[in-house]
């Protein structure tokens, strides 16, 4: 992965984006956008290198984005309130594991 799309950067995003700006169960909505979709993705026709590079991330520790932003059961690790927290515990566990 690249150096410049790794866990800490990723950690850094979406720390600074707030709780209000996040949804579920689409890239984006009433302008708020998903994980992904604060990387650019759009629904069917957009992939890009930040999007691609948090999605292999997670992909290494078996995690999906889309599933740990949506809250999906399979992920009960990670339970918080909101899109943004899951999605930030998972980048902590992450980084934990790497290290």
């Amino acid at each position: 992965m690249s150096k410049q799309f790794d866990v800490d950067y990723f950690i850094k995003k979406f720390e600074a984006i707030p709780e209000g700006a996040w949804t579920v169960g689409t890239f984006l909505s009433d302008g708020k956008s998903c994980a992904l979709g604060h990387c650019g993705y759009r629904l069917g026709c957009t992939d890009t290198k930040e999007g691609s590079a948090l999605v292999k991330l997670f992909w290494e520790y078996g995690i999906t984005v889309v599933s740990v932003n949506d809250g999906e059961p399979f992920f009960r690790r990670f339970k918080q309130a909101t899109p943004r927290q899951r999605i930030l515990a998972a980048l902590y566990y992450i980084k934990d594991l790497k290290q």
